[in-house]
């Protein structure tokens, strides 16, 4: 599979109803679907997450990660 990298901006309706949707999969113990820049995918019930801060040069950034490995 090719690397991927890529960034979706929405609305905040959007962003909440995406984070509401994962909260209830996570706290379900179910897998979550949802589609980003044209590719639908699986994130799976045991995906590691994390949460991330960065700040440099007067920006900052806030991220909530799930990783997972997929079988190729």
């Amino acid at each position: 599979m090719a690397d991927r990298d890529v960034e979706r901006d929405c609305s905040t309706e959007d962003f909440v109803a995406s984070l509401r949707r994962l909260a209830d999969s996570l706290e379900k113990g179910e897998a979550f679907r949802i589609q980003v820049v044209n590719k639908r995918f699986t994130v799976p019930a045991g995906a590691t997450l994390s949460i991330e801060h960065e700040a440099e040069g007067g920006d900052e950034e806030l991220e909530f990660q799930l990783h997972w490995k997929t079988s190729e």
